[in-house]
């Protein structure tokens, strides 16, 4: 049960790392699915499971309000990242959507977990 548990804080706190590091870095060749809304589709889907993850992180530390407080996490972590993006490069900027995109991951994730919260927890 630790080694589940060191898993699975590892694997947060990697993903949170990494897409702070791909936020502020100079991206080339990234791989396009041409809807006209791939920047905004990548944003809502990595920032559900960045707050998914969080929750799982919290729930095997038995936090009460884990959700919420992963909520919290996420949504902030990513309006910050997104306001770092335009302090510290000259090659990216804040976009109120990708925020807002960001936002919408995460409550479409609490949502769902929400509904399904027995039966994720069951299986940690």
């Amino acid at each position: 049960m630790v080694l589940k548990a060191i898993l699975i804080h590892s694997t947060t706190i990697i993903y949170t790392i990494s897409i702070g590091v791909l936020s502020l870095i100079r991206l080339t060749n990234v791989p396009k699915l041409n809807t006209g809304f791939d920047d905004k589709i990548a944003h809502f889907l990595m920032y559900a499971l960045l707050g998914f993850l969080w929750f799982i992180s919290l729930e095997t530390l038995k936090k009460k309000s884990s959700l919420g407080i992963a909520v919290i996490l996420a949504i902030g972590f990513g309006t910050v990242i997104e306001i770092l993006q335009s302090l510290v490069s000259s090659y990216r900027t804040t976009e109120i959507l990708d925020i807002v995109a960001n936002c919408l991951g995460v409550i479409t994730m609490a949502f769902i977990v929400h509904i399904k919260k027995e039966d994720i927890v069951k299986k940690l």
